[in-house]
């Protein structure tokens, strides 16, 4: 797996995966940047719940659990010093469809947090990772 990262100018560069897939990657004013794309940070918090709602989902998809809109909410307290990593990060479940069995969704998320998301995994390293959900029918 491999990414390229090209500077374009003052704190904007266009970062593209191996998949050809690309975002534009920005900074604050202070450092130069002018709000044209997402910070790093940010992606780092996209990354954990993209990857948790893959796991979660292909599990209740197996459980057969009909599932019509799934929200990941994902929130990360940095340390105030550098290199100003993540120390807590909260993942929130919004999980709607009907007949949803709430065991299958805490085990989904068990397994996500435990087993497979690899975000999780590394991420989990350096900050506490909590979980909570809700289910709307």
């Amino acid at each position: 797996m491999k990414a390229r990262v090209k500077w374009i100018e003052n704190a904007c560069l266009i970062g593209e995966a191996d998949s050809g897939h690309g975002v534009v990657i920005d900074g604050a004013a202070e450092i130069g940047g002018r709000n044209l794309g997402i910070r790093p940070m940010e992606m780092i918090l996209m990354g954990l719940g993209g990857c948790t709602a893959m796991d979660v989902l292909n599990i209740l998809k197996k459980k057969r659990q009909n599932i019509t809109d799934c929200v990941i909410e994902v929130e990360g307290q940095r340390c105030d010093d550098y290199p100003r990593v993540f120390t807590t990060l909260h993942i929130h479940f919004i999980i709607k469809g009907s007949n949803l069995k709430e065991n299958h969704l805490k085990q989904a998320i068990d397994l996500s947090a435990e087993k497979y998301c690899s975000v999780s995994a590394m991420l989990g390293e350096t900050a506490k990772i909590t979980y909570d959900y809700e289910i709307i029918e």
